[in-house]
């Protein structure tokens, strides 16, 4: 009978072991079937798998274990038993697995193996033989965690799918070569365009509608494509690309790292001054960052949602009684066909200070259109810009938490051989809590800020959405009563309207209101 025989290969990393690695074991194995005139039904090829990775749980050496499979194959070929596993558990847990299933293992350079799996002094001497790998892999191990550990707190990447908005590199400094990381461009373009749109009132998941609507990769996906390998959105084909969502946005603008800072198991990174370790330029600067994260918390608090579609008018609409905002309704499959839209309170009737005020939608819209234009069309259009405050709070208390980290450490005898960095990071540290403490906080707020055109000159370039957001930036909103409509605030008095343009910039000229430094005309 024809002996049947699968390949079985390995190597834990496909760029640092040598390249004909895969090969040599192939071409071992193949002069080995050639010589002894067996048939080769397949080879299962494992590229950067470690060798304490069950071989059961195995991409390619898994499916061949599995029951459906078993009857496909008679011998196990492997050209050295680390390839098989380093684990000592692993190993002689598929060795009883081979001898409960009736299977021949050949090592090849190890004639006796299959010879000694049917023997109890046999079964001795491979667990003994077990003991090697495993011992060489915990040493693998410790040597890693120590150059990751040596790497943690330089400015080097360690590895793994870089933030958005950054991309690795390889630089050759001080005689080596080593990875770090830089800005990608494209990409911190994207990101600035995100901070654009959620500073502007925009949701996350309007972000992520339009990241989608423009095929922009996420970090993994470009990772993948950086390494010649197709996108892939878990639990769809291969060539699917992963989508962005409401969490993977909100979670992207409010991560430090787009601050350049190194982080380690989800926390930034301090190194011994007390300051975040920078691994790369920033892709905003403070301001810019102090804004968005104002705006990221205001978009979180928001509990508000749309209901029944999107609303033209969502957020400028409000009950005139109550004062509630207005919420966006349709009536669809009426006796007549026709779909209807309504704003109506959002308070009625889960609460009884409203008697539940409700209008046909294209009335208010109709009113914003005509009706605004024609009182606030020469009004100057002016937009609420973020003044950055000075609040260190949560720094004086990631500063405090390390100290204490710090003497529980010394405390556990860390520092027994180096007493000396002990006190110079506790120094450092207590110098910077010292500077923190220190300093005042001061609040950010919101500020008028002139954009030197009216209303009636912006608005011809304006879609509705255009014109919502534009509503919600300039603080109006349209008050819904029965049979009646109000623009809030109501147009000021010449008095307070000329103290408030004069304070932003503007001067009357010619009966015209223009800012000097831009020569625009109001």
């Amino acid at each position: 009978m024809t002996r049947r025989v699968l390949f079985t290969e390995r190597i834990s990393d496909d760029r640092n072991e040598k390249s004909d690695s895969i090969e040599s074991q192939h071409d071992k194995l193949s002069r080995r079937a050639e010589t002894e005139g067996v048939t080769v039904v397949g080879s299962a090829v494992d590229l950067s798998v470690s060798g304490d990775v069950d071989p059961f749980q195995r991409k390619e050496l898994g499916p061949w274990l599995a029951d459906e499979n078993l009857s496909k194959w008679d011998e196990l070929w492997v050209s050295t038993q680390d390839r098989l596993s380093r684990d000592n558990k692993h190993f002689l847990l598929f060795v009883f697995w081979a001898i409960e299933h009736n299977k021949i293992v050949q090592v090849m350079d190890d004639p006796g193996f299959n010879e000694q799996m049917h023997t109890e002094t046999g079964l001795l001497l491979l667990h003994a033989k077990a003991l090697g790998p495993a011992m060489e892999l915990k040493r693998i191990k410790v040597r890693t965690k120590d150059s990751h550990e040596r790497r943690r707190f330089t400015t080097r990447w360690t590895g793994g799918i870089p933030p958005f908005g950054y991309r690795p590199v390889q630089r050759y400094l001080e005689g080596k070569t080593a990875t770090y990381l830089e800005q990608d461009p494209a990409m911190a373009a994207v990101l600035h365009e995100m901070r654009r749109q959620i500073v502007a009132g925009q949701s996350f998941f309007a972000v992520a509608k339009f990241l989608n609507a423009k095929g922009e990769h996420t970090a993994r996906d470009r990772a993948r494509i950086r390494k010649g390998k197709p996108v892939h959105r878990r639990g769809a084909a291969e060539g699917v690309p992963e989508q962005w969502s409401e969490t993977t946005i909100k979670s992207l603008l409010s991560d430090p790292a787009l601050l350049g800072h190194k982080k380690h198991k989800g926390e930034v990174l301090y190194d011994s001054q007390g300051l975040p370790v920078q691994v790369a330029d920033p892709i905003f600067t403070n301001d810019e960052w102090q804004v968005l994260q104002t705006a990221v918390e205001a978009r979180t608090r928001t509990k508000v949602r749309r209901v029944n579609g999107t609303s033209p008018l969502y957020g400028v609409v409000y009950c005139g009684e109550c004062g509630s905002k207005a919420i966006h309704k349709s009536s669809h499959h009426t006796p007549s066909g026709v779909d209807y839209r309504y704003y109506s309170c959002g308070a009625w009737p889960k609460e009884d200070r409203c008697r539940g005020i409700s209008v046909r939608a294209e009335e208010p819209e109709e009113f914003i259109e005509i009706q605004f234009l024609q009182r606030y069309g020469m009004e100057p259009v002016t937009e609420k810009v973020w003044v950055p405050g000075s609040d260190n709070t949560k720094e004086l208390d990631g500063v405090r938490k390390r100290i204490s980290r710090l003497r529980n450490l010394y405390v556990e005898g860390e520092f027994d051989d180096s007493p000396k960095e002990y006190k110079d990071r506790m120094h450092a540290l207590r110098t910077r809590e010292t500077e923190l403490s220190a300093e005042p906080v001061v609040e950010g707020h919101w500020s008028e800020k002139a954009t030197g055109q009216t209303f009636l000159e912006l608005w011809a370039g304006l879609d509705l959405e255009g014109q919502r957001l534009q509503l919600l930036k300039s603080g109006y909103k349209v008050l819904i009563g029965r049979k009646t409509f109000t623009i809030t605030p109501e147009p000021e008095l010449w008095p307070e309207k000329k103290a408030r343009l004069e304070g932003l910039g503007y001067v009357l000229e010619n009966h015209r209101w223009t800012l000097p430094n831009t020569g625009e005309g109001q």
